[in-house]
């Protein structure tokens, strides 16, 4: 296989040579008779001519091949990146080599004082049988990790201060430098929070030092050897918001590395929490769940994060996994028109503990029914069903490899990354799929994503209670001060619909009230952002007899008559039945009350009988009516039909309300007291 470089260009005269040869000699046969002549009188010439054609033209194809099959190749700027185990059994081999550009031996020992070591004699024979076939390939970049699940629990205390920084960097250069590695992979899982062990606050910024002093230290060793190709650095990041948000300083981060690694992963699985009771692929690449359930449980939500972050797509690596997740003693569907989407029964009084697993994909038909296989076309990934055991499976297959290499073809992401290559099968069944089903095609979108204009949040999630959980518009209460949005990178949450809720579908995205921030999120600084004015209206996380009323008839707010918000452009009239709203009979009827044009108006002190105050009492007005609770006596509203008092005492209109004597009209007299 021609290689980079020197071969790189002599495959360029070669093919140029051969067109010219090609198109030369054809000229010669397309003579007609005169051509036929000429092969004739020199068909050896010829025929030697053709021979050395063909032989050239099959070398060439072999050439296209090789390229087309490994992202190695010339033309190619994809990386695929493909970890190793230093537990696994199976051996790395040539054909996997030709497909990977990075290879990842996965992991090296970290100690409390910062020393590495292999964990034992059987991973150093490993890693010694690896790298012999590694250097075989020139192309292939290998670096080692360090980390991982089960061994992250130092890096808060080796990243504290720069004296122990510079201790484990000194011991991860030198362990590159021993076995002869092209970088270092940092698996630090999680800093701050999320791990098996949890962090501390500091390591958002520690992480940043750790990457820059690392960096600087790997310059000085190129420069001290003359290397002109630099060392890598690589980091294998989270794919959870919750995780991401506090634990990566991910613009920062990426100053001082080559890739991430991102583990687009495991958003599902038999987990020992209250989220392993939830059945889904261990990699959805969209969002296709019900209604409720969140919206970034995906790959793509995961990608737009770190790409909108970055504002870049280059040094992104989407992750994808060799293995899948079961789970037993899984129940009916959550929708019974989707078959995916199931919760699964704990085995614990706590509900914490779920029965299940991982299988690696070598395993999988060994194990599993894989004949009662289903695709999932939304979320774009293969699932099991199989109903007499109660057992639920979600893998990854060719079919689910292939949307996720179009993907990253078309956001233009630097390339995939796949946890494990040794739990392929020995056909390499996923490998080829994830390196040959065109990841080295050219992108024609250079950034393809509409990111939110802010950094901070200005919408309700769980996380902020379950009753204020997805509330939007001018009408719910204010987060941090702002009139609250939806989160325009949340798939499933991200448009506010009629009824003030965010959350997907034509029913919060389409309708003529409807705001889709996902489609727009410049839609988030649509003014106003904050209340024009103090807040003088129930929103909608009041209770029952108070949300979405107004005027004299609704309890009062701070003492005053609730109004209608004026900036609320469904509801910003109080209707005469005391309802906001922004029809005409909440509008223009007689005593509504257009709040967006009237913001100074207030409601006048009680002054007259309501159903509310007591039903029986409505209508009686005078000095022999009931006083009011406040002591007063009543008169009749000068905005209803019933505006004057008659001297009987009772609310009406016409002469005998009044034009009689003791009569009161309230329209013309509006500050009449008795």
């Amino acid at each position: 296989m021609l290689v980079d470089g020197e071969d790189s260009a002599a495959a360029k005269v070669i093919v140029h040579n051969s067109r010219r040869l090609t198109s030369a000699n054809m000229d010669k046969c397309a003579g007609g008779r005169s051509g036929g002549q000429l092969l004739r009188r020199d068909s050896a010439s010829m025929g030697r001519l053709l021979s050395f054609f063909w032989s050239l033209t099959f070398l060439l194809l072999l050439e296209v091949r090789e390229v087309n099959a490994s992202p190695a190749g010339r033309d190619c700027a994809k990386r695929a990146v493909g970890y190793i185990t230093s537990w696994g059994k199976q051996p790395f081999t040539d054909e996997q080599a030709k497909r990977l550009t990075h290879l990842v031996y996965a992991f090296f020992v970290m100690k409390p004082n910062g020393e590495l070591h292999l964990e034992s004699e059987t991973a150093r024979q490993r890693l010694t049988e690896i790298m012999k076939v590694a250097r075989a390939h020139p192309h292939l970049k290998v670096l080692y990790a360090i980390g991982g699940w089960e061994n992250s629990q130092y890096f808060s205390l080796l990243t504290a201060d720069h004296p122990r920084r510079s201790i484990l960097i000194k011991n991860m250069i030198q362990t590159m430098k021993e076995f002869g590695f092209d970088g270092i992979d940092i698996d630090w899982e999680y800093p701050v929070t999320g791990g098996a062990f949890e962090g501390t606050p500091a390591d958002r910024k520690n992480y940043v030092h750790l990457m820059r002093e690392l960096r600087n230290q790997l310059r000085e060793l190129e420069e001290e050897q003359g290397r002109s190709d630099g060392y890598l650095i690589s980091f294998a990041g989270a794919a959870g918001h919750w995780v991401l948000k506090p634990g990566y300083d991910l613009a920062q981060l990426v100053k001082y590395v080559d890739f991430v690694n991102v583990m687009s992963y495991d958003y599902f699985g038999a987990w020992a929490s209250k989220w392993g009771a939830f059945t889904g692929p261990p990699a959805p690449l969209h969002f296709a769940m019900p209604k409720k359930f969140s919206g970034r449980m995906n790959v793509h939500a995961t990608l737009k994060y770190y790409s909108c972050q970055l504002k870049a797509t280059n040094k992104i690596n989407m992750g994808v996994p060799f293995y899948g997740r079961f789970w037993h003693n899984v129940g009916d569907a959550v929708d019974p028109a989707d078959d995916m989407w199931r919760t699964a029964t704990a085995t614990n009084t706590e509900g914490t503990k779920f029965e299940g697993g991982d299988v690696q994909w070598r395993d999988l038909a060994s194990k599993f029914d894989v004949s009662q296989s289903k695709f999932h076309s939304g979320a774009k990934s293969p699932f099991i069903w199989l109903a007499a055991n109660k057992t639920f499976v979600g893998y990854e297959n060719k079919e689910s490899l292939g949307h996720k290499v179009d993907y990253v073809v078309e956001n233009n992401i630097g390339g995939v990354m796949i946890w494990a290559i040794d739990f392929d099968d020995d056909q390499l069944t996923l490998l080829k799929a994830t390196t040959e089903n065109g990841l080295c095609l050219s992108s024609k979108v250079s950034f393809n994503y509409k990111c939110s204009p802010i950094n901070d949040q200005r919408w309700w999630t769980y996380d902020d209670g379950e009753d204020m959980a997805g509330m939007c518009g001018k009408s719910a209460p204010l987060y941090d001060g702002f009139y609250p949005v939806c989160d325009p990178d949340d798939p499933g949450h991200a448009c506010c619909g009629k009824y003030g809720y965010c959350g997907s579908g034509p029913e919060f995205c389409s309708c003529p009230e409807c705001v889709d921030y996902g489609a727009d999120p410049s839609l988030i600084l649509k003014e106003p952002i904050k209340p024009t004015q103090a807040i003088t209206w129930y929103t909608s996380d009041a209770g029952d007899g108070k949300r979405g009323r107004c005027g004299r008839e609704v309890p009062p707010l701070s003492g005053e008559a609730p109004t209608c918000n004026p900036d609320d452009p469904t509801a910003h009239c109080c209707s005469n039945g005391g309802y906001c709203g922004n029809t005409k009979e909440h509008c223009e009827c007689v005593g509504c009350v257009d709040f967006s044009k009237q913001r100074d108006f207030k409601y006048k002190p009680l002054q007259w009988w309501t159903f509310g105050e007591n039903p029986a009492n409505v209508g009686r007005c005078g000095p022999d009516a009931p006083r009011l609770s406040t002591g007063k006596t009543p008169k009749c509203d000068p905005d209803s039909e019933a505006f004057c008092c008659s001297q009987s005492g009772y609310c009406g209109k016409g002469e005998s309300y009044c034009t009689c004597l003791g009569c009161v009209d309230f329209k013309a007299n509006p500050n009449y007291e008795y």
